[in-house]
């Protein structure tokens, strides 16, 4: 927790001193067409490539616990071949639908086509999820946190060099590019020397498909976990995109530097849902319920109490910080950005909940959650960009997270009933 949450606090710094040299540098509509590019790159990234991490840990648990090494070998094979088949699709389609979506979004006919082709470029090196999984498993978040330290830095420093010497958004979509190699390839070396160097020899030559004959579930779960997260990530890509084609480049660009500083926000919390997953998973396997529950809850108490503390004075004060750091083209921001640091609260203060209601085998529950959610936000999104503009956007995306929270809450307690918890 240590290692993953001063990694997480030093690269949320890093994101809001890179968003302010961008912003600085590229001005409203520059940094509007960076979030459309980026935006539609991740979106299909999202929709198409299915991440086996939460799969693979769930089940690399069990075979750890047995010792069963062949098994945990078959698992890391099958999420390699995963990985590489959803970069692959997900790669073509950005490139394939390059041309067509370019000037839908509100992106320059000519030149965005291949700003999308450069971006989409890394999404053929994404083994970060084999990785990701492999390093939490062995409860190795400590080479997760180094190199996204390492990562967030060489985007500063880049960026910088970018903003000074004038070299424009060409300039800002190479540091894209190159950030998701580097994360996509760095992270998997790493864990195939831990594998190695815990004596799991042999991943290549492992049968990948018989992972899933042996494990029955893990198809299910890989999609439902997955599923979740394209319904929830929806809302923080698709809102870009339709904004853009609703609006101009300059109203993405506010609404993205206040998206940017508050998801950043959030991810505070990010290290609680990446180290707890495997803790929770084993507390549940060994059938230790009281504190698997006793965890939950403080964890969940804990974080709302710290955001509170930080968040209300800041919301006070937030104009004057924006034009002060940002400039003051984006003094109108301000409301837009409170709105969406109390949407981070609310999402922040749940974030246990994702990983307990997995733990607990209650994917198909967080699925019907996170559905309800997403139809309650596209239902929401255009009637409040019609009448209030960005500030609209925002509040669809406050609505999708409280209901979220309060729909996992019951479904969390729901279970507890059930399961004799109390």
């Amino acid at each position: 927790m240590s290692w993953t949450f001063a990694s997480q606090a030093f690269i949320s710094a890093a994101a809001v001193i890179t968003l302010f040299i961008s912003a600085r540098a590229l001005g409203p509509a520059g940094l509007g067409m960076l979030a459309l590019v980026e935006t539609f790159v991740r979106v299909v990234d999202l929709i198409v490539r299915l991440e086996p991490w939460q799969a693979v840990i769930r089940f690399a648990i069990r075979a750890e616990v047995n010792d069963d090494r062949a098994a945990l070998l078959r698992l890391v094979k099958l999420s390699l071949m995963i990985d590489a088949a959803g970069g692959f699709l997900a790669g073509m389609i950005c490139i394939l639908l390059a041309g067509l979506v370019a000037p839908m979004v509100g992106l320059p006919a000519e030149e965005g086509p291949r700003y999308i082709y450069l971006v989409a470029a890394g999404l053929f090196f994404s083994f970060r999820p084999t990785a990701v999984a492999i390093l939490r498993v062995f409860d190795r978040f400590d080479i997760l946190a180094k190199i996204d330290f390492a990562s967030a830095i060489l985007r500063v420093g880049l960026t910088a060099l970018a903003w000074q010497g004038g070299w424009g958004i060409w300039a800002f979509l190479v540091i894209l590019f190159l950030q998701s190699l580097i994360e996509g390839i760095t992270a998997l070396f790493f864990a195939i020397r831990i594998l190695h160097g815990r004596g799991y020899e042999g991943v290549l030559a492992a049968n990948g498909l018989a992972a899933i004959r042996e494990n029955p579930g893990f198809l299910r779960l890989l999609w439902n976990s997955n599923f979740n997260v394209i319904l929830r990530q929806s809302t923080n890509r698709f809102d870009v995109l339709v904004l853009g084609a609703m609006m101009n480049p300059a109203a993405v660009g506010m609404y993205q530097l206040g998206k940017r500083v508050m998801n950043r926000v959030s991810k505070l919390a990010a290290p609680v849902r990446q180290t707890i997953y495997p803790e929770l998973a084993r507390l549940w396997e060994e059938g230790r319920i009281a504190a698997f529950r006793r965890l939950v809850i403080i964890v969940s108490l804990g974080i709302l109490g710290l955001q509170l503390v930080i968040a209300i004075p800041v919301m006070l004060n937030i104009e004057p910080i924006i034009i002060t750091v940002f400039g003051q083209e984006f003094a109108e921001a301000g409301p837009v950005m409170n709105i969406l640091l109390i949407s981070s609260i609310v999402l922040a203060s749940g974030v246990v909940l994702n990983p307990a209601l997995l733990s607990m085998g209650k994917d198909r529950l967080l699925v019907l959650v996170t559905l309800g959610s997403t139809i309650l936000f596209a239902a929401s999104f255009l009637p409040m960009v019609h009448y209030f503009g960005v500030e609209g956007a925002a509040f669809s995306n406050l609505l999708f997270n409280l209901f979220w929270t309060v729909g996992c809450i019951f479904g969390f307690r729901k279970k507890r009933h059930s399961a004799s918890l109390f």
